[in-house]
């Protein structure tokens, strides 16, 4: 047996760790590092998309004369839709779209709950 045909086997096995070290390493990559302006990104989405969602529930409730409650929403209480894992923190993105909905909700529902008032008399 030759010096070679010796290490042929440890060879092939070390090429095969090589490659697959880093495709192992690829997989438990969840998005770009946690910085203040990914953070200031996410926090926007998700203020963004509970003002959005929160003008729609204000505008529904005052046209429906219901009563001001931001708090019976579904999607208040859950408050991740739109959540993606690689965002972070989900209590942090929870926040942002509480606030946001918040801020929808009363917008709408004061703007829509007054003119149909005074459209009423």
């Amino acid at each position: 047996m030759t010096k070679l045909s010796r290490y042929v086997p440890a060879l092939a096995f070390a090429g095969l760790v090589s490659i697959a070290a880093p495709a192992c390493a690829a997989q438990a990559y969840y998005g770009p590092p946690r910085g203040a302006v990914y953070a200031r990104d996410i926090e926007r989405r998700a203020y963004d998309r509970g003002y959005r969602e929160g003008l729609e529930e204000g505008r529904n409730d005052a046209r429906h004369d219901r009563r001001f409650s931001y708090e019976r929403h579904d999607e208040y209480r859950d408050a991740d839709n739109g959540y993606h894992r690689g965002d972070g923190d989900r209590e942090f993105y929870r926040r942002s779209y509480r606030a946001g909905f918040q801020s929808g909700y009363n917008e709408a529902f004061n703007r829509y709950a007054r003119r149909d008032r005074d459209w009423r008399r």
